[in-house]
């Protein structure tokens, strides 16, 4: 009984294995009937949708400042055409300029704070300017200007000369309609065209 079964399994095994065989020496498997084509699908090619002009314009958009609910940061640049201070020379070799007026152009990303500021600037060097040498402290008043309103500001900042530029700040604070708003300036690098990096935001400028 037990040789008997031994052998059975040993010819199923076999069986197996010589079918196995065949398969791998290239025996090809019996094609799949075609899928009938469907009758309701159209043949035409896909075609892409037009973006609308309101679609269109969106991806073309102007960038906007960001904003963090009613606060705005801002960036842009700010420049002033012609401008040529008047160097005068102290005798302990202080250089410096004094109420100059100044008229320069703003274009941020915010279009509260674009427009053209007017106002006076003073400065004391220490070093040759007229080289681009030198180290210095500036100051003086702003007025920016734009159809939605205006901003009063007061300006100070440094000069290191020939590197980094300028760094120059100035807090405006808002009237007609920009009233209630404040608007810090930050003004960095060199002439003709400086960055600008600010924030506009509800309330006053902070007590110096």
């Amino acid at each position: 009984m037990n040789a008997c079964g031994v052998a059975a399994r040993l010819l199923a095994g076999l069986t197996v294995t010589f079918l196995l065989a065949s398969c791998a020496a290239g025996a090809s498997p019996t094609p799949l009937p075609a899928s009938p084509t469907p009758t309701n699908v159209s043949a035409a090619p896909f075609a892409a949708p037009t973006p609308t002009p309101t679609e269109a314009a969106t991806a073309t958009a102007t960038p906007t400042a960001v904003s963090y609910g009613p606060v705005a940061v801002v960036t842009g640049t700010d420049s002033c055409p012609g401008l040529n201070p008047d160097w005068k020379l102290d005798p302990d070799g202080t250089a410096h300029v004094r109420g100059l007026a100044v008229e320069c152009i703003d274009v941020t990303d915010d279009p509260r704070v674009s427009g053209t500021a007017t106002g006076t600037w003073s400065i004391d060097v220490w070093g040759n300017p007229n080289l681009g040498v030198g180290a210095g402290v500036q100051w003086g008043t702003m007025r920016l200007v734009n159809d939605g309103g205006t901003w009063e500001g007061k300006l100070s900042g440094v000069a290191v000369l020939p590197e980094p530029g300028d760094t120059i700040v100035i807090w405006y604070t808002g009237a007609g309609g920009y009233a209630g708003l404040t608007y810090f300036q930050l003004i960095t690098g060199h002439a003709p065209t400086w960055e600008i990096h600010g924030q506009i935001y509800p309330g006053d400028p902070p007590t110096p």
